[in-house]
């Protein structure tokens, strides 16, 4: 796999590198540099196409407008460090909140996975207070550039939207801490409550698994021990079961919820989705996955990521320009290779 193209896939999994609570794991609890992007291959002829995965055709803005607006979970994934997905994103994130209000409706809400579920109260005391239509002073209440995420410049127009059109803001990720207990221990270190509550008593079926663990082993460069893989994929759906129920409680009394959050997350059939389909019987959702454009890969139909038996993972792709980035694998020999 091309540098590029896997360091898109690490870096939507989001399973590698996690945000810690209060410091970067890359500086050590020092702030990270604010890091120039550029986009390359923004020439290329696949760039802005959206693809309807389902109907197997290139489908307009406004048709994928159209077709979001009758779902209560839209979930809108990203490769984290591409601003070109956040702006985008930020755009249809706008215009849902518009088409609602029009039609007399409130929300949606919107769910992050950048906010941690115990910076809830930050949150909601921000959009109580005097300053609650500024994103700046709400990312800096979060203390966003100490997060281990990408710069705060990237993801500004999403909480712009968000204020513009005061939506709910929900944190749907879990504390890192608890993450990193259950990739070392397994589920079992979760209290039986939360547990049942997040629906993890429920595993994915075996092919969903063993596909999950194949991906998280392509991508880590061989630099983890192989035992290493199966823990990190539980804890990848302890991060989806919770995002999940976060979306469902965010639901509740507003009719709609926009989840943010990487591609790997978005999945329809071993990500989010996947959980609130057992949530919910029945539950309509819809399913966008950003990804960047890859030279080599000229067929639109190509970027739609499928499950083991070759269907649809997602309802949409949306190709974009790539961010232009470091070799990951590097990055990431540095990172183990220090004392």
């Amino acid at each position: 796999m091309a540098a590029g193209r896997r360091a898109a896939v690490l870096l939507s999994l989001g399973l590698l590198i996690l945000p810690t609570a209060g410091a970067s794991e890359q500086g050590g609890g020092a702030t990270q540099p604010e890091r120039r992007v550029s986009q390359v291959h923004q020439d290329h002829a696949l760039v802005g196409t959206i693809w309807s995965a389902r109907e197997g055709r290139v489908v307009s803005r406004d048709e994928l407008l159209d077709a979001l607006s009758t779902t209560s979970f839209v979930l809108l994934g990203e490769v984290h460090d591409n601003p070109e997905h956040h702006s985008l994103r930020a755009w249809v994130l706008g215009e849902l909140a518009s088409r609602r209000k029009a039609s007399g409706d409130d929300g949606p809400a919107v769910v992050f996975e950048h906010i941690r579920a115990d910076q809830q109260s930050v949150v909601d005391d921000f959009l109580g207070s005097a300053d609650g239509a500024d994103a700046e002073v709400l990312l800096q209440k979060l203390e966003w550039d100490r997060s281990g995420w990408p710069p705060a410049a990237m993801f500004s127009p999403l909480f712009e939207q968000a204020l513009k059109f005061r939506l709910p803001i929900w944190g749907g990720n879990t504390p890192v801490d608890s993450i990193r207990r259950v990739a070392r221990e397994g589920l079992a270190t979760l209290p039986q409550e939360e547990r049942s509550g997040l629906g993890l008593d429920k595993q994915l079926e075996p092919p969903l698994r063993a596909a999950l663990i194949k991906e998280i082993e392509e991508n880590h460069c061989g630099l983890l021990p192989e035992s290493a893989f199966a823990p990190m994929a539980l804890a990848q759906q302890y991060r989806d079961a919770h995002l999940a129920k976060k979306m469902s409680d965010a639901m509740e009394g507003i009719g709609a919820t926009v989840l943010l959050a990487g591609n790997g997350h978005v999945r329809a059939d071993r990500g989010v989705p996947w959980h609130l389909r057992r949530r919910g019987p029945g539950a309509r959702i819809g399913v966008v996955a950003f990804v960047e454009v890859d030279p080599s890969m000229t067929e639109a139909e190509t970027y739609v990521p499928r499950d083991p038996v070759g269907q649809p993972a997602v309802d949409y792709v949306w190709i974009t320009s790539r961010a232009e980035r470091p070799d990951p694998c590097e990055q990431m020999r540095q990172r183990y290779s220090r004392p």
